[in-house]
């Protein structure tokens, strides 16, 4: 082979190189977030940890590759820091270990995820999904908890905003043996998001939720109903606004469980710095229901997305 040849080869390799590794990616990801906190009861603390900040403090891995044809796989890795000591969540990914095939077809993912019914509430819900959000408070995610362990899930392309997502959990999967399925409905256009969702355990549990908000432009609106009795989390509605003020925004959010006459509220206000961090001031109210005393809650603090 001449020197040429040979040339226009290493020119070629290089460039098939370049080209496959620009297919594939890997993303670091995380957010921060502290505050000053009272609670009822208790002195004035730094705290770092739910639900007592906004959001939780984490890092994650993502990763991508393009497979051809209009399919990629992905991977998700996430893990909890609390930033007041540097102590790491047990298990160390326990907010997400997953891989992902998708295409036109939609996507298909195995492994520890959020449910359907966390997206469905986060769909509409004014906060984004904030720790001291009173529908969490309140219902938790359609009677269960945000994430799912060993979760199979299939979710649709979007038909004009439209999307769906089921899951299962195999009884082989759950510690009590028994199957676990979940389903949403969410819809997305323009000033309008809605959303359903509904879980079941096998033997007969189940759970609904309804909800949506409609952005007027001088506030924002949001109203649910939750019937989560089948996981002892009772049955009533929430109602909230939010309503920009320059550059800061304010919450007003109540949820109401009308089983066990039991109320939760938040006030909050957001003032950005920049577009990854924001300043926050809260105060929640946990009402009594089945507990001894209203649990009151007040927090200024800080949170940086990266």
């Amino acid at each position: 082979m001449n020197k040429h040849a040979y040339s226009l080869c290493v020119t070629a390799a290089l460039a098939m190189t370049g080209a496959a590794h620009a297919q594939s990616s890997v993303t670091l990801y995380g957010v921060v977030d502290l505050s000053l906190a009272k609670v009822s009861g208790q002195d004035l603390r730094l705290s770092g940890a739910s639900p007592l900040t906004n959001g939780t403090s984490r890092f994650g891995l993502r990763g991508t590759e393009d497979l051809g044809r209009g399919m990629k796989a992905s991977f998700n890795f996430e893990a909890q820091i609390n930033p007041e000591t540097g102590a790491a969540g047990d298990p160390y990914f326990g907010r997400a270990a997953n891989m992902t095939l998708s295409g036109g077809f939609g996507s298909v993912l195995l492994g520890r995820t959020l449910t359907p019914g966390f997206r469905a509430v986060g769909a509409w819900e004014l906060t984004g999904a904030a720790n001291y959000n009173p529908v969490s408070s309140q219902f938790s995610y359609v009677g269960v908890n945000s994430r799912n362990n060993s979760q199979i899930s299939y979710t649709t392309p979007s038909f004009g905003g439209v999307t769906a997502t089921i899951a299962h959990i195999l009884k082989a999967n759950t510690p009590d043996g028994r199957s676990k399925s979940e389903f949403n409905l969410i819809y997305r256009a323009g000033p309008l998001a809605a959303s359903m969702a509904y879980n079941k355990l096998s033997g007969g549990d189940a759970n609904h939720m309804l909800g949506a908000a409609y952005d007027f432009g001088v506030a924002k609106v949001a109203a649910s109903y939750h019937d989560a009795t089948g996981a002892d989390r009772g049955k009533g509605f929430t109602l909230g606004a939010m309503v920009p003020a320059g550059p800061v925004s304010l919450i007003f959010d109540v949820a109401r469980d009308t089983e066990n006459k039991d109320t939760d509220m938040l006030l909050e206000a957001r003032y950005p710095l920049s577009k990854r961090t924001f300043a926050y001031a809260a105060h929640s109210r946990n009402g009594k229901g089945k507990a001894p005393v209203d649990v009151n809650a007040t927090m200024l603090g800080l949170r940086h997305n990266f």
